[in-house]
């Protein structure tokens, strides 16, 4: 079975209701913003694609797409990696080579989660013994690294448990993990995903179980990208790009319909069931396919990004439980391209004041479009958009494709596809991992 390479695809829309959004004026931002690492490819990795995990340190975690010695020379597996933060600047080191199938995971594209033991948890959209991606372990060693343990592998022809994981892990107290598939399960003839748990057992494996298997248009959700949140119920969050009561529909040779919904799975007398909380539609200046990790605010309240649709370019989204409407969405910000951004991507968080930063993946003031860092500044009934930085390519980042973690002093950390100093990558630059203080 051939080895299959992911990459993330622009896709996914929001809307707003309500206030017309502030836009910055393309001024100078009052920020500063500089690459703290520049990926070589090779050994050391290559297009980081997901966001990154910081410790109690202030160390930073991720990953990269392709790249490492595992799978030479097809361009190499993708890698874990560590910044460590230390009085000299930060300090490089790979984790973590990933071998490929059969035996190991390929492409991750997820983010990452570190205990407090030192152990790191993360998922691979391929590899593994069906090549339809894993979720792994990395466990602190007598040698001084990591030693990896491949804890579950997905099928996409057997179960409901799908297939082809691709948003980050989170995990709750007793050290569960749940995620998402984006593909597999019980939904047409490729399927619609799926939210899964896995619980440590005491024999040292793992054991699955589907929280819920997505059914599709109009009723239920496709196809969720995105990671998941949990509130202090034990409830489950998430999005989907596709799927829902809103007509939408994308045409190809895989049609999918719905234009994405916003859901909750909560545990009930011993089983799990899922609610569509919103279905997004298309027209009237909403968004729809939406992805990214949502903010939670709290069980009535969630926030969350588009890529694309609304009035522009993307959007980023408030949805508030009114009780006696249900769910409705009502305004943060929409994107518009230059000098604003476009295409927004991944998770958003705030500081202690509630302002919100988050990236556009694309758009700004940069020749080439290059993506932004923004922050929404909360104001009395609406919220003010200020571009920290515009992306200009190499030598900076380019085209951030993951969202954000902030530091004890509120600096934000993100990865960049391309761009920076190293060239070693069949597509020119191999990507950056960069700090912007507000």
């Amino acid at each position: 079975m051939g080895q299959k390479t992911f990459w993330i695809a622009a896709g996914c829309i929001l809307a707003v209701i309500g206030l017309r959004p502030v836009f910055s004026s393309g001024a100078p931002p009052a920020s500063k913003e500089k690459v703290i690492y520049s990926f070589t490819g090779g050994a050391d990795g290559e297009w980081p694609l997901s966001d990154l995990t910081i410790d109690s340190a202030g160390n930073l975690y991720g990953t990269t797409v392709r790249g490492g010695t595992g799978c030479s020379p097809d361009g190499g597996c993708g890698t874990v990696f560590e910044l460590e933060r230390t009085s000299q600047g930060w300090k490089h080191q790979v984790l973590y080579r990933f071998a490929g199938y059969p035996n190991d995971g390929f492409s991750p594209l997820a983010g990452l989660i570190v205990d407090n033991a030192g152990n790191i948890y993360g998922s691979t959209a391929s590899g593994g013994t069906n090549d339809d991606g894993t979720v792994f372990m990395l466990v602190p060693n007598s040698q001084g690294s990591r030693t990896e343990k491949v804890i579950y592998t997905f099928d996409c022809t057997s179960g409901d448990a799908g297939c082809e994981p691709k948003g980050d892990l989170v995990s709750d107290a007793h050290g569960n993990l749940y995620g998402t598939t984006s593909g597999g399960g019980a939904c047409y003839y490729f399927g619609c995903g799926a939210v899964f748990e896995l619980m440590p057992q005491a024999d040292g494996t793992w054991a699955e179980t589907t929280l819920h298997a997505f059914a599709g248009a109009p009723n239920d959700g496709t196809y969720p990208t995105a990671g998941v949140v949990l509130d202090s119920t034990g409830a489950v969050y998430g999005t989907t790009i596709y799927g829902g009561s809103g007509s939408c529909r994308t045409g190809g040779t895989e049609d999918v319909y719905g234009c994405g919904t916003v859901y909750k799975i909560a545990p009930s007398g011993g089983a799990w069931t899922e609610t569509v909380l919103y279905s997004f539609v298309k027209g009237y200046g909403f968004g729809m396919f939406s992805s990214g990790e949502l903010f939670f605010h709290n069980h009535d309240h969630v926030l969350g990004v588009t890529q694309a649709g609304g009035d522009g370019l993307g959007s980023v989204f408030e949805l508030r439980d009114t009780k006696r409407r249900g769910w409705q969405q009502s305004g943060a910000h929409i994107f518009y391209g230059s000098p604003d951004g476009q295409l927004p991507a991944g998770r958003l968080v705030a500081d202690a004041s509630g302002n919100l930063f988050g990236v556009a993946s694309a758009g700004g003031t940069g020749t080439g479009g290059d993506g932004i860092v923004f922050e929404l500044q909360r104001l009395k009934g609406g919220w003010k958009e200020r571009i920290l930085h515009s992306f200009t390519g190499p030598p900076d980042g380019e085209y951030p494709p993951a969202g954000l973690v902030s530091d004890s002093q509120g600096h934000l950390y993100g990865t960049t596809e391309f761009g920076g100093t190293g060239m070693g990558c069949n597509q020119g630059s191999c990507g950056t991992v960069y700090e912007v203080i507000p």
